[in-house]
């Protein structure tokens, strides 16, 4: 685990961050709360996508307040909470195995970085699973994918406000790290349908897949395809001592090569979507060939992006890191907060950010959505959604800090 180590504390010192703890609460109804002191959002505009979630993924876990002697009130009043469920499903195919630019380590050594990066930052606010594919035991390369990991509440945050995995984050880490070196190819049509039931079968309100891979689907020896959709043909590889160009198509029957499986896999992704599974997907280096396709299964999976890329295009280290905060964020962050109750004095409530006060305010900062719910506006919402804030508290029993 010692590369895993190292990977990880380079992403999450690059990344920057702010993990703070916690303290506790004393005051009484007739102080205020500290001074509040903007926190610094690491994403560019971060809040303009999750701001709008309106769907009720995002609900928030709270932290401790008894135990926090720099917030005021007397009262916590929790959130409405029903985490949605991550299920990543990480392609352990042989090039995989090959180096990603940017740190030590394999793509898929850097792809489990990248999760455990994602998972410090909001983990405890979802519920993970994972798989893998193809399948470990695996003769001919293409057996379909399997789980790895069960659906598991995330870590608490303190555990991350202290530089450390939580147990339940390390369990899933050691659990992918210590698997055979990849192997095979690249079953995503198969792997999908093998793990459907599976991600079906997940407790909760809302599951969302996270599909990572380096290259095109293939496997499917019935399908037969010009060079336009012949992998070997698009790779620009040898066959037999003839080149795969144009000129010749390396996936004829007589030579039995690998088409792109664009039609079933898209077919796949977009099942889960009708059974309410969003997926996103991620294309790590060596898959650039086979970006129309991925940006397919993107749109069928109802997360494409702006653009003419809708799919999370990876070239290198950071820029997977990126991605996976990035999906996090969207899924387990929202800047709509419902509330398990009615605040008995709405002007004697505050909202903290880990232990820093959030004014209200109607441009930057927090304001009443309803008589149980909040919602954070403007700079306050993008600080929430880059990731950065561990826990958000609503205590009452003080007067509000307005801006």
């Amino acid at each position: 685990m010692l590369w895993f180590e190292a990977v990880f504390r380079q992403s999450w010192v690059m990344l920057g961050i702010a993990l703070s703890a916690s303290a506790g609460l004393s005051c009484s109804s007739r102080e205020h709360p500290p001074v509040f002191e903007p926190i610094a959002a690491s994403g560019s505009g971060g809040g303009s996508g999750v701001a709008g979630d309106d769907n009720g993924n995002g609900n928030l876990d709270l932290g401790d307040a008894s135990s926090n002697a720099g917030l005021c009130g007397d009262q916590q009043i929790p959130a409405i909470s029903d985490p949605p469920n991550l299920y990543f499903i990480v392609d352990h195919s042989g090039s995989m195995g090959d180096p990603l630019p940017g740190r030590p380590g394999s793509k898929y050594e850097n792809a489990l970085a990248a999760i455990s990066v994602m998972l410090r930052a909001v983990g405890h606010r979802v519920r993970y699973a994972a798989g893998v594919y193809p399948a470990l035991l695996n003769g001919d390369g293409c057996v379909p994918g399997m789980p790895i990991f069960p659906l598991t509440a995330g870590d608490s945050p303190k555990y991350a406000a202290m530089g450390e995995n939580g147990p339940n984050l390390d369990a899933l880490l050691k659990r992918l790290v210590n698997l055979p070196k990849p192997n095979g190819g690249t079953p995503t049509a198969a792997s999908l349908r093998e793990l459907e039931p599976t991600i079906l079968g997940l407790e909760g309100k809302k599951t969302y897949v996270v599909l990572m891979t380096d290259g095109a689907p293939n496997c499917n020896k019935a399908l037969r395809c010009g060079v336009d959709a012949c992998i070997p043909n698009i790779e620009h590889e040898m066959s037999s001592g003839l080149a795969c160009d144009d000129n010749f198509n390396c996936c004829t029957p007589q030579i039995g090569g690998q088409c792109v499986d664009a039609d079933a896999s898209e077919a796949a992704v977009a099942d889960l979507e009708k059974a309410g599974v969003d997926t996103f997907v991620v294309g790590m280096p060596g898959s650039e060939a086979y970006g129309s396709m991925l940006n397919r299964l993107a749109i069928a999976g109802n997360t494409a992006r702006p653009g003419n890329t809708g799919y999370y295009a990876v070239s290198d280290t950071d820029e997977l890191d990126l991605a996976l905060r990035s999906i996090g964020a969207q899924v387990a962050i929202s800047c709509e907060l419902p509330l398990s109750k009615t605040p008995d004095n709405p002007e004697l409530v505050n909202v903290y950010f880990d232990d820093r006060v959030v004014p209200k305010s109607d441009a930057d900062g927090w304001r009443y959505s309803g008589e149980n719910s909040i919602e954070f506006v403007g700079a306050t919402c993008d600080t929430l959604s880059s990731g950065d804030v561990l826990n958000v508290q609503v205590l009452s029993g003080c007067p509000t800090v307005v801006r």
